[in-house]
């Protein structure tokens, strides 16, 4: 898996753990925009602590047209990425930008101690991906669920659902 996925992954985990007890849509028009997301987490969440972060992503589910049942779930990919200060000064915003292919916005945005309840929406070139999140989220650390739903052009509609672990595993190695 690519840096981009996991960090977007992992930038996921930390900004939604942005808001407290209730949906993040400060102006109430039914979705949450990147925006809305990055001033959440600047005033009510702490900076993720820098460090070595270990990702494990594990596939549960794959359902796609004209693929064997099963064909690619219980599959493993482990990486282990830096997270430096100089990522973490940049702030949530730089975050939100990573690795994001199309305009994306929140249905739901929800996290109330610690517990996360999402729905992202993405629209890259015309393909609407909708996944659903929840888990846990702290500062060194997100354990989550997710459940992708996606047209594939001319084969139909199809779902992926993966587990996603992310921890803090130790300082940076010295480069």
């Amino acid at each position: 898996m690519p840096r981009t996925a996991i960090i977007t992954a992992a930038g996921a985990a930390l900004l939604l753990s942005a808001c407290s007890d209730s949906n993040a849509d400060a102006d109430a028009n039914g979705t949450v925009s990147p925006k809305e997301v990055v001033e959440k987490a600047q005033t009510e969440m702490p900076r993720p602590q820098p460090g070595l972060y270990k990702t494990t992503v594990t596939m549960t589910g794959i359902e796609i047209p004209g693929v064997p049942e099963g064909h690619g779930a219980g599959q493993v990919v482990t990486t282990e990425d830096c997270l430096t200060q100089a990522e973490v000064d940049k702030g949530f915003e730089e975050l939100v930008k990573q690795g994001q292919d199309g305009e994306c916005t929140y249905e739901r945005f929800n996290l109330a101690g610690g517990k996360l309840d999402a729905v992202m929406v993405c629209d890259a070139q015309g393909r609407v991906a909708r996944m659903e999140m929840t888990g846990t989220i702290t500062a060194t650390s997100a354990d989550m669920q997710a459940s992708t739903a996606l047209d594939f052009e001319g084969m139909g509609s199809g779902k992926m659902t993966f587990t996603a672990k992310h921890e803090r595993i130790g300082e940076c190695p010295a480069k």
